[in-house]
């Protein structure tokens, strides 16, 4: 199963600040959601394990995390698996500088496969988006708790 949505955080710190913040994959994997454990292998590369659970399978995802840097934009690349699925997901971050701080573009596209994608369409989709969501919502509480 294919999802794809896309979304803005208006983030109130330095664009610079904010590049040098998506590019760190310690900050952005203690963004993720449901976090159990991150290990972070070098300046791009983490691993990670989330608790996963939509309707009635739950469990634990491991996911690799790769951070591909690119001026005012990012590429953030997650594969995982767990529970009989895996999961694909390509992440691309764009940065914006306002007056105010800073505008994070994001668009996700999602590939899921496994017990997770038979659970139905909507309800994955649904908890994949509110997922991919929050993870940007946590990247811009994380960064307005520092920003000075």
């Amino acid at each position: 199963m294919k999802v794809q949505f896309s979304g803005t955080e208006a983030i109130r710190a330095p664009k610079e600040q904010v590049r040098q913040f998506i590019l760190d994959p310690n900050q952005v994997g203690r963004c993720l959601p449901d976090l159990q454990e991150l290990t972070v292998a070098d300046p791009t590369h983490a691993t990670a394990i989330v608790k996963v659970g939509v309707g009635p399978v739950r469990g634990r995802f491991k996911l690799d995390i790769e951070l591909q840097p690119g001026g005012d934009a990012a590429t953030i690349h997650v594969r995982g698996s767990g529970m009989g699925s895996s999961l694909s997901m390509m992440s691309e971050v764009r940065l914006e500088e306002t007056p105010e701080g800073t505008n994070l573009h994001w668009q996700a596209d999602a590939s899921v496969s496994g017990p997770l994608a038979s659970v139905g369409g909507r309800l994955l989709e649904g908890q994949a988006r509110k997922t991919v969501e929050q993870l940007f919502a946590n990247i811009r509480s994380r960064l307005e708790s520092v920003a000075v």
